[in-house]
Order: structure tokens, then C-alpha cells, then sequence
């Protein structure tokens, strides 16, 4: 390997990272089967306690994508939340931190604070992969405890960045693991717990660029170096 091809390595990893954002506005062709065979052959790399690998990735496309839309729209409509995992609420920095994203996006859509109707119908939208042609539902086995919802989330970034490669965007969705049971009764039976879906797929055009930038916390507020 050369000193330039060496320089040049964290100039890639850093476009790669920092290039990677939660789209939210796809458009409608499919990726290749083959290019996402590839994209989670990749993520498959990610690295695990004990080498565990413990994923369980189901990719919905096509009419099981609309259905599954379907029934988790119909979910979240009549109340009908079914999480895998408790729902708590944020507290403290983590809440102030999501108040702040939150406020952010909202604004960039031109939804104002007080617009209940319009919050909703973005809800909704994510409920339907905002328009996404794929998603991919992530879950741990049944008897998993944190080690493994940690590595899943180590498999999840190692996912999208995989996709980012791959000219693929993708929006990581807490809210696709509120209604498991939603999604059971359109993919089948499992024993394995839903933690988090991942929409995916080719961006509309303005879709990347018009993306506010969310803040992060300053390096010194997260990290502590000991000597």
C-alpha cells in the first residue's frame, strides 16, 4: 500500500460516516436483488460478543412492504401498540437531546409546534417507510439480553454503512418495533423480539441536501480520555 493511498483511507471512512443520514423521501424503483444481497452480505461482517451474530434480518419488499404499511398504519390508528421491548420515556440529556432533533426536523418540514394534524401525518409516513421500497426489520432471539440488543445495534450502523457504499439511503426507525405484533400478522410468527426497522432505498434527488443538521454533543460532554 502507498503513503497516498493510506492518506487517503480517513478522507473515505470520513465521507462514508458522515455522509450517512436518516432520509426520509425515496424514490419508488427497487434496489437490485443482487445489490442488496451484496449490502447484507457485508453487514454480516459486524462483529459481535463471543461471535454471537445475534440478528435475525427480515427484508420486506414488494407487496409484503405494502401490507406490512397496511397493518402498521391500521396499528397505530386504533392505539394498538404491541412493543417487544418497555417503552420509557427519555429523561434528562437524552430527552433534551431528542426534544432538540426533534424541533429541528419538525421546522425543516414546515410544521409548527402547535400542528397536531401535520405531526400526524408524518407519523403515519413513517409508518409507511416514507415511501421507502424496502425496509428491514431487526430482532434479537427471545431470550437475548443487552450484550445482544448492543451487538444488533453494532450490526444496524455496520448495515447502513454498508448501504451509504452502495449509493442506498436508509432511515433507522425505532417506531416499525412499537407494533411487533403488527408486523407478525403480515410476515408470520416468530419467537424473536423486534427491536427496530431500517427503511431503505434510492433517494429522491433533494432528499440528502435537504436534511437539517441535527447537533452532537461536543466530543468533551461524551468521551473521557484517561491516562
Amino acid at each position: 500500500m502507498t503513503s497516498l493511498e493510506t492518506a487517503l483511507e480517513p478522507l473515505v471512512a470520513e465521507r462514508l460516516i458522515r455522509g450517512r443520514r436518516a432520509v426520509r423521501a425515496y424514490r419508488p424503483d427497487p434496489v437490485p436483488d443482487s445489490v442488496i444481497t451484496v449490502v447484507f452480505d457485508l453487514a454480516a461482517a459486524a462483529p459481535s460478543h463471543s461471535n454471537t451474530q445475534p440478528w435475525s434480518v427480515d427484508v420486506v419488499s414488494g407487496g409484503a412492504r405494502e401490507r406490512l404499511g397496511d397493518a402498521l398504519v391500521r396499528a397505530a390508528e386504533t392505539g394498538n401498540a404491541t412493543p417487544d421491548f418497555p417503552l420509557r420515556p427519555y429523561t434528562g440529556t437524552a430527552a433534551e437531546r431528542s426534544f432538540t432533533a426533534g424541533a429541528i426536523m419538525y421546522e425543516a418540514m414546515g410544521i409548527p409546534r402547535d400542528d397536531w394534524a401535520g405531526r400526524r401525518r408524518t407519523f403515519l409516513a413513517g409508518l409507511s417507510f416514507y415511501g421507502a421500497p424496502h425496509v428491514a426489520l431487526l430482532s434479537v432471539p427471545a431470550d437475548a439480553d443487552e450484550r445482544m440488543a448492543a451487538d444488533l445495534g453494532i450490526y444496524a450502523q455496520t448495515l447502513m454503512l454498508a448501504m451509504t457504499a452502495h449509493g442506498i439511503a436508509s432511515c433507522p426507525q425505532g417506531v416499525l418495533g412499537f407494533y411487533a405484533e403488527a408486523v407478525r400478522s403480515v410476515l408470520g410468527p416468530s419467537r424473536d423480539k423486534l427491536l427496530f426497522g431500517i427503511s431503505f432505498g434510492y433517494p429522491e434527488p433533494e432528499a440528502v441536501t435537504a436534511m437539517p443538521d441535527i447537533p452532537r454533543a461536543p466530543l468533551a460532554e461524551t468521551t473521557r480520555f484517561h491516562e
